[in-house]
């Protein structure tokens, strides 16, 4: 991020850069800039190939990795999943994951929020896409994703490194995708028999949302899963981490979020989670690829060129104060998509946003109800990347005491 910083200090609208797993590519720097890239049309600026070349591990044919037509028509199979009937039927099972969960989370002294949160939001992904439940199931399918995602083949992005066989980081990818399909399979039919008025899971969206032509095979859905498991679940979780975090040091605005009288034209939550996400987008950056040469700022590029866009810099051009904690900055308004990208923007905005910021407001509402927060210590806790997303470096760690107020 230091190098971001001083790039981006130097008033280019677009600066080169070089990564070992994706080589040279071109960071975006300002937001009228990263505006017209994400609004412009999904043939010139490709999101699902650059997604794969920034994010290896992710197979190809799915929601995040294609793109055009392709891409569009995944979207419009996946989307009832994650709004209208489907959300609104999933805010009381979140409530009751998150009451369920935050009692087994320790009180009266110091603990890292992130592995807990991202075991619920896991959770909380798991019904929705899979219609499982359970500690031992949801413990399964923690354990077969975290396979996939082991650092080695983490670089099958490297061409080189091919040449191994079957020793190399691609080769260890695809096992490792082929031992989470048998995983899903097997969690799947442990769940046993479903109420016949269970809403339909992922599987079933995918099973029939297609013709029988170019229905998903198992490993292509079991391909489609993985991917929506990492993108459902890793970012909201580490959102939540911050969210605890930041209201731990900042106890007025946690005691103001319990006080029914803190909702306005725009309620004190959702201010809250707008600038938590400002502070700390989770994500890293976005990705694009140049399908065609194009001119970007003041540089003439050619096609293949990988653009990036790091919401964290494009959110600095909020003002005032852009260092600094302030949800009223929010209030009675809503962000300008323009300074203000935790989901990305344009046709490739995040499908998953409403549900994300969902469980947010559910999981948090539950917390600064029946929980006083205090931080660990007085030093704010720094970003620390971790895959693609910008976690608190020591797990956001906090203390947490029953409130006076849940007892009454």
């Amino acid at each position: 991020m230091s190098t971001l910083l001083r790039e981006a200090g130097s008033g280019s609208a677009a600066f080169p850069l070089a990564t070992l797993i994706a080589g040279r590519m071109w960071v975006v720097a300002t937001p009228d800039l990263a505006h017209e890239v994400l609004h412009s049309p999904d043939a010139r600026y490709r999101a699902g190939t650059a997604n794969q070349r920034i994010l290896p591990v992710l197979p190809q044919g799915t929601l995040l990795t294609l793109d055009g037509a392709a891409h569009r028509a995944r979207r419009r199979v996946l989307a009832p999943l994650f709004h209208g009937n489907s959300l609104a039927g999933l805010a009381p099972i979140i409530r009751d994951i998150a009451a369920s969960e935050i009692a087994r989370w320790p009180t009266g002294r110091p603990f890292a929020v992130l592995p807990r949160t991202r075991s619920m939001t896991l959770c909380i992904a798991a019904r929705l896409l899979l219609g499982i439940e359970g500690q031992a199931l949801v413990g399964e399918l923690e354990c077969q994703l975290s396979k996939v995602l082991r650092p080695y083949s983490m670089l099958a992005g490297l061409d080189r490194m091919a040449r191994l066989g079957p020793a190399s980081p691609q080769a260890s990818a695809e096992r490792r995708r082929a031992g989470f399909a048998r995983g899903v399979a097997q969690v799947r039919r442990a769940r046993g028999p479903r109420p016949r008025a269970a809403p339909p899971d992922a599987v079933d969206v995918l099973r029939a949302g297609t013709d029988s032509e170019s229905r998903p095979s198992d490993s292509e859905i079991a391909d489609e899963l993985f991917a929506l498991l990492l993108a459902a679940h890793e970012t909201t979780a580490t959102a939540l981490a911050w969210a605890i975090h930041l209201l731990a040091s900042n106890p007025n605005t946690a005691k103001a979020l319990s006080d029914p009288a803190a909702s306005g034209a725009r309620p004190l939550m959702d201010a809250v989670i707008s600038e938590v996400l400002r502070l700390h987008p989770p994500l890293v950056d976005i990705v694009r690829e140049l399908a065609e040469p194009a001119r970007l700022g003041r540089a003439d590029l050619e096609a293949g060129t990988l653009i990036l866009i790091p919401p964290s810099l494009i959110h600095r051009h909020a003002l005032p104060a852009p260092e600094a904690f302030l949800p009223e900055r929010f209030l009675g308004r809503h962000p300008d998509p323009r300074t203000w990208l935790p989901f990305g923007g344009g046709e490739r905005r995040c499908l998953g946003a409403s549900l994300a910021l969902l469980e947010l407001n559910e999981i948090l509402a539950h917390i600064v109800e029946r929980f006083e927060l205090r931080p660990a210590s007085a030093r704010r806790e720094r970003t620390r990347l971790h895959g693609t997303a910008l976690i608190p470096e020591r797990g956001g760690l906090v203390v947490m005491e029953p409130a006076e107020r849940s007892h009454t």
